[in-house]
């Protein structure tokens, strides 16, 4: 009797499957729908679902209890944070580091570097709330590197996350904005582009972290694993994520 019982919860876990919810940050939208994909194509029966959204967000949901069971941040301190307030049952382990760019959707404006920002053709720059999101933390320390901030400061629009700020650019608002190179179209033609030297901001490590609500979920714990797989790392690198190999 024990023995058909067991069968039982194995036909109807294996018929219905397992389901986690994940925050993610914004950066992610393109590369992770490939990664989630790659991964359910061995998983049929699974369900992944994924919010997008500033990390900033993503940790006030987590850090109110919002039922998340694995944070995919696009810098390692809102998963540290996390960590530290004891909502997660880790560390967070960085899975990539993020690339910054300048952009604009304009085929009448072609970006050649960060100093054009002061070309009076440019009424309007995006950039993500540096509060909120990673890159546009990046986006500041370049411009205060540069000591561009000063002169630019009223052109720029705050976004509420790097995928607000790319709305921004693509819907012409703004003539030019920063984001990351990984959710840059680059067969656009009317694209153009540069990647912010490197040496202007700290580096945009971004990892990951189970939460306490995901701890014991066996899917999250899967998932994650995937995350940092080779399989994975090949992915984040076609869309020009930075990972050791």
């Amino acid at each position: 009797m024990r023995k058909l019982f067991f069968l039982c919860v194995l036909f109807v876990v294996a018929s219905f499957g397992r389901e986690i919810n994940v925050a993610a940050a914004a950066n992610l939208a393109h590369t992770l729908q490939e990664i989630q994909k790659e991964f359910l194509n061995t998983h049929p029966q699974d369900k992944i679902n994924i919010s997008y959204s500033s990390s900033g967000k993503a940790y006030a949901q987590i850090s109110q209890g919002a039922p998340i069971d694995l944070f995919v941040s696009a810098d390692r301190e809102f998963p540290h944070k996390l960590y530290e307030e004891g909502k997660t049952p880790q560390e967070e382990r960085i899975y990539a580091q993020g690339v910054l760019v300048l952009w604009s959707a304009n085929p009448k404006i072609k970006i050649t570097s960060l100093e054009m920002l002061a070309d009076k053709n440019i009424v309007h720059i995006a950039i993500p709330n540096p509060k909120l999101a990673p890159y546009g933390r990046a986006a500041k320390e370049s411009l205060e590197k540069t000591r561009l901030e000063g002169k630019i400061k009223s052109k720029l629009i705050n976004a509420v996350s790097i995928s607000q700020a790319h709305q921004f650019v693509a819907s012409g608002n703004a003539q030019a904005g920063f984001g990351a190179l990984s959710l840059i179209d680059k067969k656009d033609k009317n694209i153009s582009y540069i990647i912010v030297d490197k040496s202007l901001y700290s580096p945009i490590d971004q990892a990951l972290v189970l939460t306490n609500y995901g701890k014991d979920n066996e899917l999250a714990k899967e998932f994650e694993a995937f995350i940092l797989s080779p399989n994975a790392k090949a992915i984040f690198k076609k869309f020009g994520y930075i990972v050791n190999e």
